[in-house]
């Protein structure tokens, strides 16, 4: 009966402060939880809610049923926790929703050593991608919306990252893990051709989705070009996502239709190459349920950063400061869903021309696509036979901007290359093959 009297007060306070539109979410007497301001909550971790820990592992569940794991900590004394290489803590998969409307992550740490603290954002608790690499102090925003967060130590050594405080500021405004980062909607369609219509779809959604939530449905009505073009709902600019990836989720019957896809820039311009789907390795489409299939396109396809040797291949002219707001597809009849950027594993790409045939002294840039960011001098390259070509060095003076996939053809003949590169928060090695035909 106490329980229930308890209820009743709480409700009786809270409600007209809902009604008038004050936000702010009930905090929980473990401290993992603490309210600030009118403005919203703050997730806050530090040393008067260290979890108890077995074997570096330990399950926490707050008040709103939010499943945060630890793995591979250790304790820390004055602050919240330690990690070593490969150790996390954050929001567990077996959480059906993370923290909603997320507007800012903040972390005070030591990294000691050759350590390193990420900060990790997934839809799904499941599959995750770099967002940022911590500064101590620092607030980062770029995972703002995303329900998923994981703070990761990598580390070469025995380092460990030692974490006093950590705070992540939310507003408790959802509509799901999936909606709330997808820019799939009908408002964010800049342009069309002539013979496409469009309009909000609520019931076809991608399997992918989580909850309710609007896709955005294209259909066409009269021959020609089928071109769309669609915005993210904002802008980003070239540095700082050079190894992210576009993603979304088309529901079409005619995925074999070749499909292509290029950057656009707020004045409406192209940024980059077009890509296109029967050309190379670098555009991805996966087959999700019937018609559904999730692309997956890097953006180190579409421009580059670090190309550049001799005088050729010269990035952009102030290329990192590029700006891009949209994709430009042609799809025809279609549902586009879970449209984001995102820098999730992807698997290697090539995006050469597959009939160019180079001759013997060229230097050849083997265009490989990746996501995450990339580590040069741990990229390596291996050839069928060692006599038609060799790798250029990071060191070789014609290299202007350090591309480490660039070799020179020594011979004629027929040649595979195979090359491993290391990327990602994690170091990830993935490894593909490209075969050519020297003239």
């Amino acid at each position: 009966m106490q329980n229930k009297n308890l209820k009743k007060v709480i409700a009786a306070i809270f409600a007209p402060l809902l009604l008038v539109g004050v936000a702010f979410c009930v905090t929980q007497n473990n401290n993992l939880f603490k309210r600030v301001s009118a403005s919203g909550p703050t997730a806050t971790f530090d040393s008067s809610n260290t979890p108890t820990l077995d074997h570096g592992e330990a399950t926490v569940v707050d008040y709103r049923g939010i499943t945060w794991e630890y793995h591979n900590a250790s304790y820390y004394s004055g602050g919240h926790i330690s990690l070593s290489n490969e150790g996390y803590f954050g929001i567990s998969s077996v959480s059906s929703y993370g923290l909603k409307g997320v507007t800012g992550v903040t972390v005070t740490f030591t990294a000691n050593g050759s350590s390193e603290l990420w900060l990790l954002k997934s839809v799904d608790g499941v599959t995750w991608g770099e967002d940022a690499l911590m500064e101590s102090g620092t607030t980062v925003e770029t995972a703002n919306n995303w329900q998923y967060l994981r703070f990761y130590c990598y580390s070469s050594t025995s380092d460990k990252v030692d974490i006093n405080l950590a705070q992540i500021t939310y507003s408790c405004d959802s509509i799901s893990p999936t909606e709330d980062v997808d820019s799939a909607k009908d408002s964010n369609v800049i342009s069309t051709s002539s013979n496409l219509t469009h309009a909000p779809e609520y019931n076809e959604l991608s399997p992918n989705s989580k909850g309710t939530g609007e896709a955005v449905g294209f259909e066409k009505v009269d021959t020609g070009n089928t071109d769309l073009t669609i915005g993210f709902g904002k802008t980003y600019k070239v540095g700082p996502t050079q190894n992210a990836k576009v993603e979304f989720d088309m529901k079409t019957s005619n995925i074999n239709y070749g499909k292509s896809i290029v950057l656009i820039q707020p004045n409406g311009s192209t940024l980059g190459s077009t890509i296109y789907s029967n050309k190379g390795t670098s555009y991805k489409c996966t087959n999700i349920q019937g018609d559904w299939y999730h692309i997956e396109v890097p953006i180190t396809t579409f421009i580059s950063t670090i190309s550049g040797y001799n005088g050729k291949d010269k990035p952009h002219t102030d290329v990192e400061k590029k700006e891009y707001n949209a994709i430009k597809i042609n799809a025809g009849t279609c549902v586009i869903d879970n449209l984001r950027l995102t820098s999730s594993p992807c698997d290697l790409g090539i995006f050469n021309n597959p009939t160019y045939k180079p001759s013997i002294g060229e230097v050849f840039w083997l265009k490989v696509s990746w996501v995450g960011v990339l580590y040069p001098e741990q990229v390596s390259m291996s050839f069928s036979d060692n006599t038609l070509a060799r790798k250029i060095p990071l060191d070789d003076p014609l290299l202007t901007n350090g591309s480490p996939f660039y070799f020179e053809i020594l011979g004629s003949g027929t040649l595979t290359i195979t090359c491993n590169v290391t990327c990602g928060y994690n170091r990830r090695v993935q490894t593909i093959q490209h075969t050519i035909t020297i003239n």
